[in-house]
């Protein structure tokens, strides 16, 4: 569910995600080194992952886009692993989104970290079942 919450706010359902502005001008050089600014514009643009598919959106659509098909494909791969036990695959998805939010904290990070928590704790209770199926006790190893 919060990776489904965290795909949807990168596509941008809930309002856009990453704004900019950009300064252009011309400008011309005279015989004493100085540079005057004939003219100026000022733009100004927001976007979300959904701009990408819709239209020709620069900015960073295109990269918001690519994370968050990232961040649901890895919470479909986690979730069907965890769903049919496959301890090993949980466990990748589950480190590969701690380091993607580990990497990314101050920007794309933080919509991979509620859904690599839950990740993690379904990699921890699929251990810890393997190791009371196999007739070890997890504190008996400690």
């Amino acid at each position: 569910m919060t990776g489904a919450i965290g795909f949807m706010a990168l596509m941008g359902v809930f309002g856009l995600v990453s704004c900019w502005t950009s300064q252009s001008g011309s400008g011309e050089a005279t015989s004493s080194g100085e540079v005057t600014t004939t003219t100026s514009e000022v733009t100004r643009g927001c976007g979300a992952g959904i701009d990408y598919l819709l239209s020709s959106a620069g900015g960073n659509a295109p990269v918001l886009f690519f994370w968050a098909v990232v961040l649901i494909g890895l919470v479909a791969l986690g979730a069907s692993a965890a769903w049919t036990g496959h301890r090993r695959i949980t466990w990748v998805t589950a480190l590969v989104g701690a380091v993607i939010s580990v990497i990314g904290l101050m920007s794309i990070g933080w919509y991979f970290i509620l859904p690599t928590l839950f990740l993690l704790a379904a990699a921890l209770s699929l251990t810890i079942d393997a190791h009371r199926s196999a007739g070890r006790s997890p504190s008996a190893e400690i």
